[in-house]
C-alpha cells in the first residue's frame, strides 16, 4: 500500500463519489483543478485530515463553484486500530453524520421549529467499509465542508472565556433536545437510531478498552503521586475522605468507574457528541470580535448515555479555577435553560407544559451531580496533554501510537507540564469534592 495509491483515490475517485453522494450536486457534473494537501496541524492521534478542493460544474453549466473540503480518514495499523477501537469509533462517526443528523434535521423541519439543525459543517460524503483502490484495510472516509474560509476558527488552546463556555452549552443543548423531543413524542425512529450506534463501552464482558484503561490509570496515578508527595494539599477532612474513597475503590481501575457512569437512564440518556470540548469545535466571530457562531465535529466517541458527558468534560478542561468559581453554576443553568427552550420550540408547547416535567432543573441537577465525575477522570488524563509544551506532547503522541504500555509513555504522562499541571488537576478534584460529585464513588 503506497501513498501514491491513496493519493490517486483521493484526487480521482473521491471527487466523483462526492458528486454521486451529495444531493445538491449533479452526478453528471465535471470536476477539474483538484488540489490535495495534508496540513501538519490537522494531524490527529487516530486520524489524518486532508484538505481537498476542486472546481465543480453541473452538466448544464448553471452551477459552477469551488468546493473546499476536509477529508478525514483513519490512520495506523490494524493492531493500533484494534487497541483504540478505531473501527467502532470511526464507523459510529459516519453513522452520526449520515443517519442521525438527517433525522434530527427532518424532525426540526416537520415541527416548523426555528432551529436549522446546522450544528456541524455540511456533509458531502461519508462511508465505511473496504475501498480496494485506497487500501487493503477496513476504512472510513468522511468529507465535510472546510468552514475556515467562512471565518470559523479554533478558540483559545486551553482556557475559554465565559462567552465561549455559554455558547457551547447552548449549542449542545439544542442537539440533545432532539433526542428528548423524539422520546416525548414516542417517535419510533429514536429506538432505531439508538440501536444503530455500536456500543463504545469501556468494559464489555471480560474485555477492557485497552487504550483508555492505560490512559485513565496513568492520569490518576500522576495525581495520587502528587498528593502522596504533598499531603498538606488534602486540606479538609471531606476532601481527604473523597480522595481516600476514590483510591480504595478505583485506584488501579478508574475505568470501572467510567463504565458505571455510562449506565442508561430512561429519562436523561441522550445521543451524545461524546467528545465535546474545545478541540472539536470551531467558533465564528463578527467584525467586533463577538461570538456569533459555533460548529462541532469529531463524533468518534458518540454514545447513547448521560448528557453530562458533553458538559462536565469541556467545562473541567477549559475553566480556570477563577472561572469555575465565578460561573460554573451559570454555565450549567445556561445549558438547562437552552434545553427547555429548545424542547418547547420543537414540541410546540409552552415551557411550563407537563410534558417537560421530567427535564426540570431540580432532577437535571441531581442527574448532573451523579455523573460529573466522568469529566473529572477524562480531564486527569487529557489536561496534561493540552497544557504541556509542544515537544512533550509530541513525545506523548509518539509513544501512544508506538506502544501504549511502554515505560516511555508512563514517564511522559507523569512529568509533562510539571507542577503547573499538577496544581490545576488538584483544583479540579477539589472543586468536584466541594460540589458533592464524589458521592457516586461511595455507591
Amino acid at each position: 500500500m503506497t501513498t501514491d495509491r491513496k493519493t490517486t483515490f483521493l484526487t480521482e475517485e473521491l471527487p466523483r463519489k462526492i458528486l454521486l453522494h451529495c444531493p445538491e450536486l449533479d452526478e453528471e457534473g465535471t470536476v477539474s483543478g483538484v488540489q490535495l494537501s495534508t496540513p501538519d496541524h490537522l494531524d490527529g492521534f487516530m486520524s489524518t485530515i486532508h484538505k481537498l478542493s476542486f472546481q465543480y460544474k453541473s452538466k448544464d453549466g448553471s452551477d459552477v463553484r469551488t468546493l473546499n473540503l476536509m477529508v478525514k480518514v483513519m490512520k495506523g495499523s490494524d493492531e493500533f486500530r484494534e487497541s483504540s477501537k478505531g473501527k467502532t469509533q470511526f464507523t459510529n462517526e459516519i453513522y452520526i453524520y449520515t443517519k442521525v443528523l438527517p433525522v434530527f434535521q427532518q424532525l426540526l423541519s416537520t415541527t416548523e421549529s426555528d432551529f436549522a439543525g446546522d450544528w456541524c459543517p455540511k456533509v458531502y460524503y461519508g462511508e465505511a467499509g473496504h475501498f480496494p483502490t485506497y487500501s487493503d484495510q477496513y476504512e472510513t472516509i468522511l468529507v465535510l465542508e472546510d468552514i475556515s474560509p467562512l471565518g470559523y476558527k479554533a478558540g483559545p488552546r486551553l482556557d475559554l472565556e465565559e462567552e465561549h463556555l455559554r455558547l457551547m452549552a447552548r449549542h449542545i443543548a439544542s442537539f440533545h433536545a432532539c433526542t428528548y423531543a423524539m422520546r416525548i413524542r414516542k417517535d419510533a425512529r429514536l429506538s432505531a437510531l439508538i440501536d444503530g450506534i455500536v456500543p463504545l463501552d469501556f468494559i464489555s464482558g471480560d474485555k477492557t478498552f485497552t487504550s483508555y484503561d492505560v490512559l485513565f490509570k496513568l492520569g490518576a496515578n500522576r495525581l495520587y503521586k502528587y498528593l502522596d508527595d504533598h499531603p498538606g494539599e488534602l486540606d479538609s477532612e471531606a476532601f481527604k475522605l473523597d480522595i481516600t474513597n476514590l483510591r480504595q475503590r478505583y485506584g488501579t481501575t478508574p475505568i470501572r468507574l467510567m463504565q458505571t457512569l455510562l449506565r442508561k437512564d430512561e429519562v436523561f440518556s441522550v445521543i451524545l457528541h461524546g467528545d465535546y470540548n474545545r478541540n472539536n469545535v470551531l467558533f465564528r466571530t463578527d467584525a467586533a470580535g463577538s461570538l456569533i457562531g459555533l460548529k462541532m465535529f469529531d463524533f468518534q466517541e458518540n454514545r447513547y448515555a448521560t448528557p453530562v458527558i458533553d458538559l462536565a468534560f469541556y467545562m473541567y478542561m477549559s475553566m480556570t479555577e477563577d472561572m469555575r468559581n465565578r460561573c460554573w453554576d451559570a454555565v450549567i443553568l445556561e445549558y438547562h435553560t437552552a434545553l427547555l427552550a429548545s424542547l418547547a420550540a420543537i414540541l410546540k408547547v409552552p415551557q411550563d407544559d407537563g410534558l417537560l416535567d421530567p427535564y426540570r432543573l431540580e432532577p437535571f441537577l441531581e442527574h448532573f451531580k451523579c455523573h460529573a465525575m466522568y469529566g473529572v477522570i477524562v480531564t486527569l488524563h487529557f489536561l496534561p496533554w493540552m497544557m504541556c509544551p509542544e515537544e512533550e506532547c509530541e513525545q506523548l503522541a509518539y509513544h501512544f501510537a508506538r506502544d501504549i504500555h511502554s515505560n516511555e509513555l508512563a514517564h511522559w504522562t507523569m512529568v509533562c507540564g510539571g507542577e503547573e499541571v499538577d496544581k490545576r488537576l488538584l483544583g479540579v478534584l477539589r472543586h468536584a469534592s466541594s460540589k458533592g460529585y464524589f458521592e457516586i464513588v461511595k455507591q
